[in-house]
């Protein structure tokens, strides 16, 4: 697909090498998945000393940061992200991370403030902790030849036996993809549609017809599906769920 004009890279220090496509691809992918329209967005790296007086002019705040947001109030998510090339440098070894992996960690992060998602409490941090892993992973994981993501989920959920259900967790973790949500991800590019990959197998941890909005009939016809296939479904959820679950491993 042809790179998304609406965000735009600048650098108020060094310039250095970015996969300036790949990222445009990534962000855009990870605010409409979460329900949201990208508007123009700009990612300006620069140093600390940079950043320490846009921290102290805009904020208050006299310490070194690794990225400042400043959102927009539009019906769509437009900002500006201003992230320290140095400060992301000396925190990748701190977080065990690779320079390039912080990078994506930094990115993200002010992409989720974007978003409208804050860090302020221990609850909020943990959620934004868990988001941006999952975002990274999905970068790591789908921005490579389709065959390595989103068939790996369809060729395992192509061998749910009938009368069966297996969960996103589940195939998850036997594709080591590290986020239930990628699963889902892949899913719903289907569109509810049942063809060679019966993807209304695959339910939550709870056994809950999570994704049946996607098929149709105003949530039922999933229900049907695994009805039809002898799988027992009350108010949207498989019960007993260990009767029917099954897991990857099983072959």
């Amino acid at each position: 697909m042809p790179p998304a004009s609406n965000i735009q890279f600048d650098f108020q220090c060094e310039t250095f090498e970015i996969p300036e496509r790949k990222w445009k691809e990534w962000i855009n992918k990870m605010i409409k998945l979460h329900g949201k329209k990208p508007g123009n967005i700009n990612i300006i790296f620069c140093d600390d000393l940079y950043l320490l007086n846009m921290n102290k002019q805009f904020l208050g705040h006299d310490y070194f940061t690794d990225i400042i947001t400043f959102p927009l109030a539009n019906d769509k998510i437009e900002g500006e992200l201003y992230i320290s090339i140095d400060r992301v440098i000396d925190n990748a070894p701190k977080f065990n991370q690779d320079v390039e992996q912080e990078k994506l960690r930094v990115i993200i992060h002010g992409i989720l403030h974007l978003l409208g998602f804050k860090d302020k409490t221990k609850a909020e941090q943990k959620q934004m902790r868990e988001l941006e892993e999952e975002a990274v992973n999905l970068y790591n994981n789908a921005l490579v030849p389709k065959d390595n993501y989103f068939d790996w989920v369809y060729g395992v959920v192509q061998t749910i036996p009938r009368g069966r259900v297996s969960t996103y967790g589940a195939i998850a973790d036997y594709l080591s993809l590290g986020s239930a949500r990628m699963v889902g991800w892949a899913l719903n590019q289907l569109k509810g549609h049942v063809s060679n990959i019966p993807a209304h197998r695959v339910v939550n941890v709870k056994g809950e017809l999570s994704g049946r909005m996607m098929f149709g009939e105003a949530g039922e016809r999933m229900a049907k599906l695994l009805r039809k296939e002898g799988v027992k479904v009350v108010d949207h959820k498989v019960t007993p769920m260990e009767d029917f679950f099954w897991h990857p491993e099983e072959g």
